[in-house]
């Protein structure tokens, strides 16, 4: 009975994804009057908020109109309002009750809070069948009814002073679809529960491995996607003896109450441990598929900072899609992948009210905007919302790039977050120019990069960036120095503006750090507000707790004698 009743939600779900992507790509047939409505629809939901008040949204007719009436913002410029409606007061940016505060990971500066009501939680569930829908259209494979992974958490984070839960978007969805029974997941809804990423991950294991027709692995980013699999590997043994006996090791911290319902559903499966321990004998590379030969994609972003993982990830997959599924951010769904390969995104003209500033004018005192029909590919912007949880041309920091368009709908990737360069002397150093020169002058020496982060020195003279890189610990470098001058060459090369700054910068600073730091690094940001599911490596390190933390972590024995640190 259960098996008839998943197939036919299955097959309900493949409806439910094709007919939204069909409706998806009648809109972006007609993506700037269908985004310009929907800018209507939105200040007409809210002209009677004490910001629509403020702003005469009674009075604005057209975008034009919008934009001479309400100023571009940053956080700041909506952080007095949100503190009040946290505070529990109403009608303030938005007409609709406001049932939870989304968390933003962070990773450039202090977490924001962004309100969240039960009209965006249907606008996101209709925007990832979208996503459903695309993922259909790209990997046929998955249109098959099995069961799967999903790496998400459903911990709040806390509550605000009026009361409100506060959450990552992911787990505030997770929750919602736990509450709706939704999803085949392998995991019992307890799963989600499990406070640290590295035991919950445990216990998804125990699941999946039990499954042998698992059909898709999923998580927020690929860096969850990759820490499964090395939890696979380092505790391949006590997952193999808690299979094969039902059990659950005494080791993993879980509340007792959740603990309970966990043990109550694991059954022994000794034939499959059995299966499982010979694959893990064979080692780790293509074990995805040979532990689960149906498995049909992984899911996972891997765009932006996540390259890095996605990389890594190739080895345990053996050539399955990774799909990147989503540009979603605490404030709407921005795009959905409309193919399998590339993390490219169409952008969803349904979705939020879009403007774009031009890449040369974001630090303009009034910059100009385009709409989402007046783009150029090839060309970078900053993304600018207007959403339906009360943000009103709001600048996300988010830069964009164009790479195409999917019938009239721009098709963008990711660049970069405004704060995540590195910019000391006007030089604006991307993530990407880094982590281009880190695989050039480590892959010269025969290393491997685990990860990696950075600061600004201000006090050095000249003022130098600093380089914290762990590497995998059968890597050592003859020489630090010498990597150093290689990793300095190299981003001259990625960036060829830094090399003109030799006499205002200094060389970098490279420090190695000791095995396991950034996975510290992480757990510091969960402890501070993270979602275990959703924490992010800033590529540069500005708060004080974070730094110290890598300070603290140098492998001082690859340091020359008597090399000045950083100020402590």
């Amino acid at each position: 009975m259960r098996s008839i009743l998943s197939r036919l939600l299955h097959s309900a779900s493949v409806g439910a994804g094709r007919l939204a992507r069909m409706r998806f790509e009648v809109q972006a047939r007609r993506a700037g009057a269908v985004n310009e409505r929907l800018l209507q629809r939105i200040l007409e939901r809210h002209q009677h908020t004490e910001f629509g008040r403020r702003h005469r949204f009674s009075a604005i007719r057209s975008a034009s109109d919008f934009q001479r009436a309400v100023p571009l913002g940053t956080y700041d410029a909506f952080r007095a309002d949100i503190e009040r409606v946290a505070r529990g007061e109403r009608n303030v940016l938005t007409a609709d009750p406001v049932t939870a505060f989304a968390l933003t990971s962070g990773t450039t500066g202090t977490q924001k809070l962004v309100p969240f009501t039960a009209f965006t939680e249907r606008r996101l569930l209709q925007d990832l069948l979208v996503s459903r829908g695309a993922l259909l259209a790209a990997i046929p494979a998955a249109r098959e009814a099995r069961p799967a992974v999903a790496l998400m958490s459903a911990l709040l984070t806390g509550r605000t002073e009026g009361g409100f839960p506060t959450a990552s978007v992911s787990t505030i969805m997770m929750r919602s679809l736990l509450q709706r029974r939704s999803g085949p997941w392998t995991s019992p809804p307890e799963a989600f529960l499990v406070p640290t990423q590295a035991d919950a991950f445990y216990v998804h294991l125990l699941f999946a491995l039990a499954e042998p027709a698992l059909g898709a692995i999923a998580a927020p980013f690929a860096s969850g996607l990759l820490d499964f699999f090395q939890i696979l590997g380092a505790r391949g043994p006590a997952l193999v003896e808690d299979l094969g006996r039902g059990s659950l090791r005494g080791d993993i911290a879980i509340p007792p109450e959740v603990e309970r319902s966990i043990r109550a559903r694991l059954r022994p499966h000794p034939e499959r441990a059995r299966a499982v321990a010979r694959e893990l004998e064979r080692g780790l590379d293509g074990i995805a598929p040979r532990l689960w030969p149906g498995l049909s994609h992984l899911s996972g972003i891997t765009g932006g900072s996540f390259r890095l993982y996605a990389e890594k990830l190739a080895r345990y997959v053996d050539g399955l899609p990774i799909y990147s599924p989503i540009y979603v951010s605490s404030e709407a769904m921005i795009g959905v992948n409309p193919g399998a390969g590339e993390p490219v995104y169409a952008l969803l003209p349904s979705s939020a009210f879009y403007e774009f500033i031009p890449a040369d004018e974001l630090d303009a005192e009034r910059p100009s905007v385009r709409r989402i029909d007046e783009l150029a590919e090839g060309k970078r912007y900053e993304l600018v919302v207007t959403t339906h949880g009360g943000l009103y041309r709001y600048r996300m920091g988010d830069v964009i790039e164009v790479a195409r368009h999917h019938r009239r709908a721009p098709v963008v990737a990711f660049v970069y977050r405004r704060g995540s360069l590195l910019n000391i002397a006007g030089e604006k150093t991307s993530e990407h120019a880094l982590h281009h020169a880190l695989d050039q002058a480590l892959s010269k020496e025969g290393l491997e990069l685990v990860d990696f982060s950075t600061m600004e020195d201000a006090e050095s003279a000249p003022k130098r960036y600093v380089i914290f890189v762990e590497l995998t610990e059968d890597s050592r470098p003859a020489s630090v120095e010498r990597l150093a001058a290689r990793l300095d060459d190299a981003l001259g090369e990625a960036n060829p503006y830094y090399a003109t700054l030799r006499g205002r910068l200094a060389p970098l600073s490279l420090r190695l750090v000791q095995p396991g730091t950034f996975r510290e690094l992480r757990a510091l940001m969960i402890r501070r507000g993270a979602s275990p599911s959703q924490a992010k490596v800033p590529r540069v390190v500005t708060e004080g707790p974070l730094a110290e933390l890598l300070m603290a972590r140098r492998d001082v024995a690859s340091e020359p004698a008597g090399r000045p640190g950083l100020p402590e």
